[in-house]
């Protein structure tokens, strides 16, 4: 008969979390929330509601470095320096090579902490946000009467160096990532499967 693992409780200052598993787990729901806000229709109070998502679905991408470091058994360092082929001793030599081998964590990065703290130090002039409402007519052929002539959609993207790219698609990337190296780190076991 297969067994669920009993769950770790959470630190005393976290609600629910108590995993990197977990906190994976929020980021596929907070890229959800951002996709879905991006979709939808708003009111002007909402207007910069998928810039927000976006900025918790940063935020949660980085920190997995942390909670990955900070919850990690002597066995899954070693494996963690064999990913490297390093001797990584602390949180930060572990940030520092997942920045440096996983561009979409680099620019997560760069969004969390930009975002946390305002300005960063050491801004990468390569890495640009930009939020727009682009106009969208209306397709001949599929409009229906008394349908307006066009809609704006509201899109979030980044430019990094001469590469332009939807934020919701660097989430996603970042969350393969994080995916791939938790089960090779044996942090989780199989594939999530969740909505489209």
């Amino acid at each position: 008969m297969p067994r669920i693992p009993e769950q770790p409780d959470p630190p005393s200052n976290v609600f629910a979390i108590a995993t990197p598993h977990h906190l994976l787990l929020k980021l596929y729901w907070e890229i959800k929330q951002l996709r879905e806000s991006l979709a939808a229709g708003r009111s002007v109070a909402e207007t910069h509601a998928p810039a927000y998502h976006a900025f918790n679905c940063a935020v949660t991408c980085w920190h997995l470095t942390d909670w990955v470091w900070e919850s990690a058994e002597d066995y899954q360092r070693q494996l963690i320096c064999t990913t490297f082929e390093a001797n990584i001793k602390t949180v930060e030599d572990f940030q520092i090579a997942m920045r440096n081998r996983h561009r979409s964590l680099y620019i997560c990065w760069q969004i969390a902490n930009g975002s946390k703290h305002f300005r960063l130090r050491k801004t990468d002039p390569k890495i640009k946000t930009d939020d727009v409402w682009e106009y969208r007519p209306a397709m001949a052929g599929r409009m229906q009467a008394g349908e307006p002539l066009g809609s704006y959609v509201y899109r979030l993207s980044l430019t990094d160096g001469d590469e332009r790219r939807e934020a919701s698609d660097i989430f996603e990337d970042a969350a393969d990532v994080w995916e791939r190296e938790l089960s090779g780190w044996f942090f989780i076991e199989g594939r999530y499967i969740g909505p489209e």
